[in-house]
């Protein structure tokens, strides 16, 4: 049963606490904070029941113990501890540097992994470069950007620790250390995936989530991929740093005359009819580069940039969670948003003797 609509708002001034008591407790053991705010839909915590993709939960006493609590098989935070104990180090000080050097490529370190999660899990095939054929050269991979500093990373480690460290494993790390460089609290990270060697153009086409996607649509996407409700909405709070293109923005702008604000919308068809589709336009136009929940309380005005986001607001399933965010302190948001990160790097992965260890990120081994 869901919380009616008019039973929320009670419920927030309790769901930060906890959420915060919740961050505060689980942050010995490496994590950002809670996996939901209580009394968002009506329940605390979780927003479902679903499985992960590598297990099915487990009864500690009366506990249903979350698909997200269990260990994925094969990875571990040691994993490199011997055999190349100053990867993380390496990899936090490239892209702490390259962020300070150019904010934006936070934004797009995120949205590289992601796309990557996307098609087959975690496995770094978004970054094997064969033109006209992998996934890089998708429709969806348009304007991807960061490549080169993982290849960078990845020759600086294969210098120092030959054939050892992944290229899934980088992505992962600069994703994560991407996202506490503007902000978001530090995440321990298990590691010992392994790197694909199938990358289809196609299928990143098919199912990267690139706009015009209902909210039913991008539920059944995470829920297939082991995430949750709370981690569709907590993701598309990236959207709170980074830009979108005008190619992406304007065919969806002639349909939200009764969702979009009107001088809003009027700013953004300004913007997207006197410049062409590589355009960028802010995403958070209020305060594009502080990680925090603006995004939320955008969405609460009817100014977000995408149509996609937008339609979580008034959807049952969604809607809640937006509004806990945004009439919530920015804690809240970023702390869930290092516990659904963490959940997205240990999705689908391939561990063991699945998969290889690449020698270069762009080119599978030979």
């Amino acid at each position: 049963m869901r919380t009616p609509a008019a039973a929320v708002s009670p419920f927030l001034a309790l769901s930060a606490l906890l959420l915060l008591l919740v961050a505060t407790s689980v942050a010995a053991n490496g994590y950002g904070g809670g996996d939901a705010p209580a009394g968002a839909n009506g329940y605390g915590g979780r927003n479902d029941a679903s499985p992960g993709p590598k297990g099915d939960g487990g009864q500690e006493g009366g506990y249903q113990v979350p698909a997200y609590e269990k260990a994925v098989d094969g990875l571990d935070a040691g994993f490199y501890r011997k055999s190349c104990p100053d990867m993380e180090g390496i990899v936090q000080k490239a892209v702490r540097k390259a962020v300070r050097d150019d904010y934006t490529l936070a934004a797009s370190l995120i949205r590289l992994f992601f796309h990557d999660f996307a098609v087959r899990g975690t496995d770094a095939s978004v970054l094997i470069d064969l033109p006209h054929q992998s996934e890089r050269y998708a429709y969806a991979s348009k304007t991807l950007r960061g490549f080169d500093l993982i290849e960078e990373i990845k020759k600086e480690l294969e210098a120092k620790c030959h054939a050892t460290v992944s290229c899934a494993d980088i992505l992962t790390a600069a994703a994560r250390d991407a996202a506490t460089a503007v902000g978001v609290p530090y995440w321990s990270l298990k590691y010992g995936r392994r790197d694909g060697k199938d990358s289809i153009a196609d299928e990143a086409d098919r199912l990267v989530p690139m706009g015009g996607q209902s909210v039913t649509d991008l539920i059944k996407f995470f829920e297939s991929n082991g995430l949750s409700i709370i981690d569709l909405v907590v993701l598309s709070g990236a959207h709170t740093i980074g830009r979108a293109t005008c190619g992406a923005v304007r065919p969806g702008l002639c349909k939200r005359a009764g969702t979009l604000e009107r001088q809003y919308g009027d700013f953004l068809r300004r913007k997207c009819g006197a410049g062409g589709d590589g355009e960028y336009v802010e995403l958070d136009g209020e305060t594009p580069t502080a990680f925090d929940n603006q995004y939320y309380k955008n969405l609460m005005r009817g100014r977000a940039v995408l149509d996609t986001d937008q339609k979580m607001l008034p959807d049952s399933r969604t809607g809640g969670y937006v509004r806990a965010f945004a009439n919530q302190p920015s804690q809240m948001f970023v702390h869930q948003f290092a516990q659904s990160m963490r959940k997205l790097g240990e999705a689908q992965v391939l561990t063991g003797n699945e998969g290889e260890v690449r020698r270069k990120c762009s080119a599978v081994n030979y």
